[in-house]
């Protein structure tokens, strides 16, 4: 669910990678939807560039793959299946496939559009592949559709901060989050209120 890659990871796909959860200014996490945070209903980070450089990648378990090939059958039978797309897109997140996930996501938001879970997931596979504008704007479209959202507002303070240079921008965006919900607490344990004090510094 979680892919370590550049400066902070981004959160999205599911709590299943939250329990790896990163300090807020050391790495992140990675995906989130219908899986939580990071992965599901919600949302994901990756790892800090600082860091060592992450070991080789381990072959998806052949369940997995197997996983993947039949709903790749699947979603070619039976192309309007929402649930098949968005779980095809999180299994190709979930195995670093960013550059098929993308479409498996955008395939199922067509199908049905607002989800703020997977589009907070696009926006982590966007990252994942540089395109920082295009991960700001799935960010923007997931806490639209939900003002509270957690790792959308999350994520997008990363990019801002880490990708786009933007510090001020990081800080507005979890004053946001904070004002929606005071009590939110960032993937690593850390409060909302805690991080922008922190980041404000």
């Amino acid at each position: 669910m979680a892919n370590k890659k550049t400066s902070e990871a981004t959160v999205s796909r599911s709590a299943a990678l939250l329990g790896a959860g990163l300090a807020l200014l050391a790495g992140i996490f990675l995906g989130f939807t219908a899986r939580g945070l990071m992965g599901s209903p919600s949302g994901r980070a990756e790892a800090p560039a600082t860091q060592a450089a992450p070991a080789a990648p381990q072959a998806p378990a052949p369940a997995l793959v197997e996983r993947i090939k039949a709903l790749e059958k699947q979603t070619q039978l039976e192309p309007a299946n929402v649930a098949a797309w968005t779980e095809l897109g999180n299994l190709y997140f979930d195995t670093d496939q960013p550059e098929k996930a993308i479409p498996a996501y955008e395939k199922s938001l067509t199908l049905e559009p607002g989800n703020p879970d997977v589009t907070t997931d696009l926006g982590v596979m966007y990252r994942h592949v540089g395109k920082f504008d295009k991960a700001l704007e799935c960010f923007n479209k997931a806490i639209a559709a939900n003002p509270g959202h957690i790792i959308a507002s999350f994520n997008k303070s990363i990019v801002l901060e880490h990708d786009k240079n933007d510090r001020a921008g990081a800080v507005a965006a979890l004053k946001a989050l904070a004002a929606k919900n005071p009590q939110a607490v960032l993937p690593g344990n850390k409060p909302v209120a805690q991080a922008i004090q922190e980041l404000s510094q």
